[in-house]
């Protein structure tokens, strides 16, 4: 039996979850605490938010604590740091949860740029799915990227996502129309246990 945490239950629980990906990596669940100058910082910075719809708008340290604080409230999103070596450097949110479908989102961001292309975004991102599909019984996770996003077409690919669909021209970008692609992964759809990978 995969189920854990449930709709009932995970807002009770959601504040002490922790997953740990290796002796220097872990995803712990964001409280208004973590909100920090350089968090506000990073939602502020064009290079780190360029591929996101958080470019659209001036964050501050009020806003963040607000979102954090309604996320932490939710019983259909998680929102967990991501740290290294016990210094939050990026996010990742998995949500918003649909419990009647048992599917769910995900999306995540390094903010900080020199823990860029060291492969951790892959391993995160392989954690939190793990953790979507064996502990909230998930049945299917989503995501959806910029075309120009690279970085992330990358890191879902080798998490084992597909491509589902295009949205064709659907968003705007340095200044140009771009497509946004779409990507899956079913819970079916993993290698055994035993399989390699």
């Amino acid at each position: 039996m995969r189920d854990i945490y449930t709709r009932e239950n995970l807002v009770l629980e959601k504040k002490n979850i922790r997953l740990n990906v290796d002796n220097n990596i872990y995803c712990q669940v964001l409280g208004v605490e973590n909100v920090s100058d350089v968090y506000v910082r990073w939602m502020n910075d064009y290079e780190v938010v360029k591929f996101t719809e958080q470019r659209f708008r001036k964050h501050t340290d009020e806003d963040i604590r607000r979102f954090v604080e309604e996320i932490l409230g939710s019983e259909t999103d998680i929102l967990f740091g991501i740290f290294f070596d016990d210094k939050h450097i990026g996010n990742i949110k998995l949500g918003p949860i649909n419990w009647e479908h048992a599917n769910a989102g995900v999306s995540y961001f390094i903010g900080e740029k020199n823990y860029w292309s060291r492969g951790i975004a892959t391993s995160i991102v392989k954690t939190v799915v793990d953790f979507g599909f064996k502990k909230l019984n998930l049945e299917k996770i989503n995501a959806g990227y910029y075309s120009t996003n690279l970085g992330s077409a990358v890191v879902l690919e080798r998490c084992g996502f597909l491509i589902e669909g295009t949205r064709k021209n659907n968003f705007v970008s340095q200044g140009e129309r771009i497509d946004g692609i779409l990507v899956g992964l079913s819970y079916d759809d993993l290698p055994a246990q035993g399989e390699s990978t």
